[in-house]
């Protein structure tokens, strides 16, 4: 079973594309060298089963550091039949469900879409309401979590410092009013139960 996430970036005709590329590619190329972008502001990538739910907050967040950005992801799991050099080539149920899950965004910004219905409608339900959550973050919200998810071992006043914060209480701060504990707790059951079926 693979996790396919297909996604956009919101608002990338407001921004030059110099000044948010790179932060896709840094966000995608911390989980896994298997991506493409394509059609100036759409990305395909190949996750591990473990981070995908994960992997959609952190690539939200490294969007959001550049205002007015946000992204759209569909996120499938499923089979991959065949492989290409190029993942947008490649072949499968995974690749399938992810491209359906990107169509039925709406005005969601993410859906997903796997072989097992009752997870489907669980899981669209608690990230849903996490992503309303998130898509409050303002830059210093999203600065915080994406360098947070990046350094899971690191405490909050070693977090301070990789973001030259005066303060501990500043990222304690920061991560209260980004809803973080709750929107981590929906990632944590979500990616529980995804394991749990495969």
């Amino acid at each position: 079973m693979y996790a396919i996430l297909t996604g956009d970036i919101v608002g990338s005709r407001r921004v030059e594309t110099q000044k948010w590329l790179p932060h896709l590619d840094d966000a995608l190329q911390y989980y896994t060298d298997n991506y493409d972008i394509f059609r100036g502001d759409s990305f395909q990538v190949a996750i591990p089963l473990e981070k995908c739910i994960e992997a959609i907050f952190f690539i939200k967040a490294s969007m959001r550091c550049i205002e007015p950005l946000d992204v759209r992801i569909g996120l499938g799991i499923g089979e991959i039949t065949y492989w290409d050099t190029h993942i947008k080539n490649s072949m499968g149920e995974a690749l399938i469900n992810s491209g359906e899950a990107f169509d039925r965004l709406d005005k969601n910004y993410i859906h997903v879409q796997s072989p097992w219905t009752e997870w489907n409608e669980q899981t669209n339900i608690i990230l849903q309401l996490a992503t309303e959550l998130a898509n409050r973050w303002t830059f210093n919200m999203a600065q915080t979590i994406s360098t947070i998810i990046k350094n899971p071992e690191a405490n909050q006043q070693e977090i301070a410092h990789l973001l030259n914060k005066k303060y501990q209480s500043q990222i304690s701060t920061e991560l209260g009013n980004a809803s973080w504990q709750k929107i981590r707790i929906a990632i944590e059951y979500c990616t529980q139960q995804l394991l749990r079926q495969c």
